[in-house]
């Protein structure tokens, strides 16, 4: 029988000491998580435990304390183990595996032994105790992951040192270490939008999966049997009877370039850390797809590479602007087609030929190019007039570079045609002056249209008092009309001349052009013209002046009655369109009229160009102002012989509060 702890014949009260030593040591011990057996020099009596030890076994620490090792660890096992361990030196450390314990219900486990004696020579041994369980499934982990990483390893391997074709077979490879019974990826396809399976999957799966079915898919999906099958994919797997299927996408976010797709016979089988490991190999399939790309990239740049010999010849012909490579002697040693072409010599191989043979203008070049190559630096002439081999004048500017002495062109002359900046230059000349005659029209228009307005109130005066039957009464009334049409056309200056000022407001466009269909009834039945209009209801308001743009439409509509002096039919559709541009409200006025030539067409908004006898010509374009106030579009259509149609288009009130917030 083992003595008490606290027995003053105890070993334990020479190695620890005092009592408040041995009450830290067995609370420090009974801390421990692994199971602590302490025994006597000559390994014949148990002297303390703690008590993870208690739960292992079952006894209470009285019991164990009264029972000796060998009742512990029985049989041959039990005695081998402790005969080792008491042959333990000091300082070191032996361990016994599988060793019998013996419990209080009679049960036998395994366990492991750690053994050292805890001081010198005669000093009792102390035992550290684990499951042997524990241990062979540490060690079956650690074989399973390097099992893992191995093939890992080895499908890293055979991805980067061959090609994307061989994805299938890396697959198959490492399925065991998932314990899938099926595994395949869902690729991107450099030829069709969707995705092309790559791999085995039962014959329920898809060939292809359409890029929103992929891009539906969370980064990591699971679906066991039992679950809705919600995605084609899983409906796929509960036909072809698999327990559990999992889809992880492949790829980075917005640009998934693929689907990883893992089935299991039942969702027993998946191995705790699953979708870690898929997340793995989802990654080296993205590696492998993506050095596929770049392979693929680099065999083109050599494929490039090779050609840039032949492309060289060509680059020159390439370049917009003229070049001209000189020689010392500045005669021309390359030319390309543009310079060819500028200067009228598109088919003439010019090599050899003196630069100042070529470039003929009345003002001498050589003094400036042979200074940019004696000095060997750039000069430049911001405006030369050159002449075209048919004697044609042509503004360019002209640039000359120096290259390196050892090259055999030693002058790059460049030239750059100023013909379509001179044009902008007079353009921009011509508006200004079209803007000094607008103010003197406006004032024009101002000062004479009270004398015109007395001149008009006068001829009516006098026809009054004559009467319709007196000889002149047709020529002062033709008189009172060209005073009309006078003021019309004054009112039309000053209206086109004058800024716009805009009360820009919500304005219901179809309501709008009903109220005017119904104040032009009258007009269009004397004209025997029948109108029609279609109004979708989803149109939405624009934000308008409503007093500009029934003026437009007034415009228009007078146009399409003229159109059609022997009846027709004008048409009005309100519709929304939407564009690269933004929301806007389209409406769309048709007559039935002769048509509009191209060429009158291409002319048809500018001012003062009118077809009709008592016509402004200031009506389109006054119409096309107000349009662009607003921020909108005015197109015209004609069909010979069938009629014209004006498409309007205005931006609506929401677009164009957006655009005044921004």
């Amino acid at each position: 029988m083992a003595r008490n702890l606290s027995s003053p014949t105890n070993p334990l009260r020479k190695l620890f000491g005092a009592d408040a030593q041995e009450d830290l040591f067995r609370t420090l011990a009974d801390r421990l998580e692994r199971a602590v057996l302490i025994l006597s020099p000559d390994g014949a009596r148990v002297l303390t435990c703690n008590h993870a030890l208690l739960l292992m076994t079952g006894f209470s620490r009285t019991e164990l304390e009264r029972m000796r090792p060998s009742d512990l660890f029985q049989g041959e096992p039990g005695a081998r183990a402790l005969t080792n361990l008491l042959q333990t030196s000091p300082g070191q450390l032996t361990h016994a595996k599988e060793v019998p314990l013996q419990t209080r219900r009679g049960q036998t486990i395994l366990v492991d032994l750690e053994a050292s004696p805890a001081g010198a020579a005669e000093s009792p041994i102390l035992l550290l105790l684990s499951p042997s369980q524990e241990r062979r499934q540490r060690e079956s982990a650690a074989s399973t992951r390097q099992q893992r990483l191995s093939g890992l390893a080895e499908m890293s391997r055979q991805l980067l040192s061959a090609d994307v074709a061989t994805l299938p077979a890396a697959l198959e490879q490492v399925k065991p270490l998932i314990n899938a019974a099926c595994l395949a990826i869902y690729r991107v396809s450099p030829t069709q939008p969707d995705y092309i399976l790559d791999g085995a999957l039962p014959d329920s799966f898809p060939q292809s999966l359409a890029s929103a079915a992929v891009k539906s898919h969370s980064r990591q999906q699971r679906w066991s049997l039992g679950e809705r099958p919600d995605q084609p994919l899983h409906k796929a797997a509960r036909v072809s009877g698999l327990g559990a299927l999992i889809s992880s996408q492949v790829g980075a976010e917005n640009a998934w370039v693929g689907l990883l797709v893992a089935g299991w016979e039942t969702p027993d089988d998946l191995p705790p850390d699953v979708e870690d490991l898929l997340s793995i190999i989802a990654s080296l399939c993205h590696v492998a797809i993506q050095l596929s790309l770049q392979q693929a990239n680099v065999a083109g740049l050599g494929a490039a590479m090779q050609g840039l010999q032949a492309e060289a010849s060509g680059q020159l012909d390439a370049v917009n602007d003229a070049l001209l490579g000189l020689d010392a002697d500045l005669k021309i040693a390359r030319i390309n087609r543009s310079a060819r072409n500028m200067l009228g010599y598109p088919q003439d191989n010019l090599v050899g030929v003196p630069v100042q043979d070529v470039l003929v203008g009345p003002e001498d070049i050589t003094a400036t190019l042979l200074d940019a190559l004696g000095h060997e630096l750039i000069a430049e002439r911001p405006k030369v007039t050159l002449h075209r081999r048919d004697g044609t004048p042509f503004p360019v500017h002209l640039r000359a570079v120096p290259m390196a002495k050892d090259s055999p062109t030693r002058l790059l002359v460049v030239l750059d045609d100023q013909s379509e900046r001179q044009a902008i230059e007079d353009q921009n000349e011509l508006l200004a002056q079209r803007a000094l005659l607008g103010e003197v029209s406006a004032i024009f228009a101002h000062e004479v249209r009270n004398p015109i307005n007395n001149i008009s109130t006068g001829i009516q005066l006098v026809a009054s008092r004559l009467g319709q039957e007196h000889p002149l009464y047709g020529s002062l009334d033709r008189v009172r009309r060209e005073c009309n049409r006078l003021d019309q056309l004054m009112s039309d200056v000053l209206f086109f001349t004058r800024r716009l000022e805009l009360k820009m407001e919500p304005l219901d466009l179809g309501q709008m052009l009903q109220r005017m269909l119904e104040r032009w009834r009258p007009r269009l039945e004397q004209a025997h013209v029948r109108s029609h209009m279609s109004l979708e209801p989803a149109a939405p308001p624009v934000l308008a002046d409503p007093r500009t743009l029934e003026q437009v439409f007034i415009n228009l509509i007078t146009n399409a009655v003229q159109a059609m002096p022997d009846g027709g039919t004008l048409s009005l559709t309100v519709a929304p369109v939407a564009s690269s541009h933004g929301a806007f409200v389209e409406v769309r006025l048709a007559d039935t009229g002769p048509g509009i030539s191209q060429e009158q067409i291409e002319r048809i908004f500018d001012p003062f160009f009118t077809t009709k006898k008592e016509g402004t010509g200031l009506g389109l374009a006054i119409s096309r102002r107000i349009i662009s106030a607003h921020k909108g579009s005015i197109q015209v259509e004609s069909f010979p012989d069938a009629g014209t149609v004006f498409t309007i288009q205005l931006p609506t009130a929401e677009e164009t509060s957006e655009v005044q917030a921004a």
